[in-house]
C-alpha cells in the first residue's frame, strides 16, 4: 500500500468552461495585470497616507484573484462577499485622496477597536492577554485617551466607524451612490444572512426551496464586474494620490475593463 499522500481534489473543473466560455474576454484582460500591478507596486512610500493607501490597493489587486477563483467554481455568492469588501477598500482610497485631513482619523481609529477588544479579553478571557506584554497594554490604553475624543458624539458615546460620515455619504460624495445601492446593497444583505439575503442565494428552479450551491452561475457577473470596477478605482485613486507618473498604466487598466464590460454598461 502506498504511504504517498492523497490529493485533495478542491473546485469544480468540469465547470470551468461554462464560466470560460461566457466570460472571455474579462478573463483575458485579467491575465495581463500580473506585470501592471507588480510594475505599480514596486516601490515604497515615507509618506504615511501614501503607504496605507498603497497598502489598501494592493489589498485589492490580490482580492481580485480570489474572486477569479471561487468565480470560475460556481461560487458567485462568496466572490461577492469579496468584492464587497474590495469596493470599500477603494472607496476609502477615494475619500481619503479628496479628504487627506482626515487621515488621521481613519489611522487613530485603531486604538478605538484595540481598546474594545481589549476589554472585552479583560472581562471574558484574561488569559488571552498573558501573551502580551505590559508595554503593549499600557500604548494601547494611553492611545485610546490620546485619541477617544475624536471619536465621541455630544452624548459622550464612541461611534463605531472612523469618519463621521456613514458610507452611504462617503459613496455618494464620490458618486458611487448607484453602485451602493445596488451591489453594494445586496451583498449586505448576503454576508448578514437576513431574508433577502437567503433568497438571493435560493435556487431558481421554481417549486424547489433550497440554496444554489456550487457550481452555479448565479452572481458570478456580478461578482467578477465589480471585483474589476472595484480594481480600477483602487489603482486610479492609488496612483493619483502617489504615484501620478503611472497614469498611463492606470488608464490602460481601465480601458481593459470598459473593453471586458462594454456589453453590461
Amino acid at each position: 500500500m502506498s504511504s504517498a499522500p492523497q490529493i485533495l481534489r478542491l473546485g469544480y473543473p468540469d465547470f470551468w468552461p461554462t464560466i470560460l466560455d461566457k466570460h472571455q474576454e474579462f478573463l483575458t484582460k485579467t491575465q495581463k495585470l500580473g506585470p501592471m500591478i507588480n510594475e505599480l507596486f514596486s516601490q515604497p512610500h515615507s509618506e504615511p497616507l501614501h503607504k496605507v493607501c498603497r497598502h489598501l490597493a494592493k489589498m485589492v489587486a490580490n482580492s481580485t484573484c480570489a474572486v477569479l477563483v471561487l468565480g470560475v467554481n460556481g461560487f458567485g455568492n462568496d466572490a461577492l462577499k469579496i468584492a464587497r469588501s474590495m469596493f470599500e477598500a477603494a472607496v476609502t482610497i477615494g475619500y481619503l485622496r479628496k479628504h487627506p485631513e482626515e487621515f488621521h482619523d481613519y489611522l487613530d481609529f485603531h486604538f478605538v477597536v484595540a481598546d474594545k477588544r481589549q476589554r472585552y479579553m479583560e472581562k471574558y478571557s484574561p488569559e488571552s492577554l498573558s501573551g502580551v506584554t505590559q508595554e503593549a497594554i499600557a500604548s494601547c490604553k494611553d492611545g485610546y485617551k490620546r485619541v477617544v475624543h475624536r471619536y465621541t458624539d455630544k452624548n459622550r458615546k464612541v461611534r463605531g466607524r472612523w469618519s463621521k460620515k456613514s458610507f452611504a455619504a462617503i459613496c455618494a460624495e464620490l458618486g458611487l451612490q448607484e453602485h451602493y445601492l445596488t451591489f453594494y446593497d445586496l451583498t449586505s444583505h448576503i454576508i448578514h444572512a437576513d431574508i433577502s439575503g437567503v433568497m438571493a442565494q435560493a435556487d431558481p428552479e421554481p417549486g424547489v426551496l433550497d440554496v444554489d450551491i456550487a457550481p452555479s452561475e448565479a452572481h458570478v457577473e456580478m461578482a467578477f464586474s465589480s471585483a474589476h470596477c472595484a480594481l480600477v478605482l483602487a489603482i486610479g485613486e492609488y496612483v493619483a494620490i502617489a504615484r501620478p507618473e503611472k497614469q498611463a498604466l492606470a488608464e490602460q487598466i481601465e480601458k481593459d475593463f470598459v473593453a471586458a464590460w462594454k456589453r453590461t454598461l
